[in-house]
């Protein structure tokens, strides 16, 4: 858990049969909390993109179409990042989502944040090209490969929160 808890709250994971309810209730806090990181990071990442873009423009203005075709993207991605469901169920849902699923979402969100912080880098290293210098390629490359992936853990994150893996 991610946060110290109060006396009260402490209280709540004791007390039979709300403290199943407080543990996932914590647990899917855990999560937005993550979420919250990841869109973040993924969110500067888009901004270095796009003030390279800016400085390019006047330059090559092919290379600044594609960065900010890659800023979309970016944007694209923090907003499936940000609203991708969260765990809550209602009562009579068919699939229940137990802590144990909280638990590895939170660990797939971790991956996430590894991707995410790549992004980053790999934007940031962008952002440091002069307009004069040519924005490699490579590096474009690396980036829409790395939101791929992002993209693929997201898709396993549905999985795992629907119960269609084991």
């Amino acid at each position: 858990m991610s946060k110290k808890l109060t006396w009260i709250e402490k209280l709540e994971t004791i007390i039979p049969g709300f403290s199943g309810y407080k543990k996932r209730e914590l647990a899917r806090e855990d999560d937005r909390l993550i979420r919250n990181y990841i869109v973040k990071t993924l969110t500067d990442a888009k901004i270095k993109i796009e003030e390279a873009a800016a400085t390019v423009i006047e330059f090559n203005y092919e290379t600044a179409k594609r960065l900010n075709n890659l800023a979309s993207t970016i944007n694209y991605i923090a907003d499936k990042v940000k609203f991708a469901e969260s765990g809550y169920a209602p009562h009579y849902n068919i699939v229940k989502v137990e802590l144990n699923t909280l638990e590895k979402l939170k660990e797939i969100d971790n991956n996430l944040v590894g991707s995410a912080k790549k992004v980053k880098e790999m934007a940031s290293e962008i952002a440091k090209i002069s307009a004069v210098t040519k924005v490699p390629s490579k590096k474009l490359t690396q980036i829409i490969e790395e939101l791929g992936k992002i993209e693929q853990i997201l898709e396993e994150r549905l999985k795992v929160l629907r119960g269609w893996s084991q």
